[in-house]
């Protein structure tokens, strides 16, 4: 049986570019996962049976840093520009 989704659900967000704050939020939720998959490598990989070698939490433990990395440098780039869709352009003190 195959799902295939009504149009209105295909055209949500069909042509439009993610915002810097879409961005840093999703490299955020990459890092939080890296990072527990790095604890989980090394706290639980010794006490298995069948351990994985040091370099694949070394590598896991890189790659949360570099996600990390892109999500702090992607948060920033979000504080400088700021959304236009969360701003309120209504100015009531003029």
């Amino acid at each position: 049986m195959v799902f295939i989704p009504p149009p209105h659900v295909l055209q949500q967000k069909g042509g439009k570019k993610q915002s810097p704050r879409e961005v840093a939020q999703g490299m955020f939720v990459v890092f939080v996962i890296m990072l527990g998959i790095a604890l989980f490598v090394f706290i639980a990989g010794p006490r298995s049976n069948n351990p994985p070698p040091p370099a694949v939490g070394y590598a896991v433990s890189g790659l949360a840093l570099i996600f990390g990395l892109v999500a702090f440098f992607a948060w920033m780039h979000a504080q400088s520009e700021g959304d236009s869709e969360d701003r309120n352009d209504n100015d009531l003190e003029s």
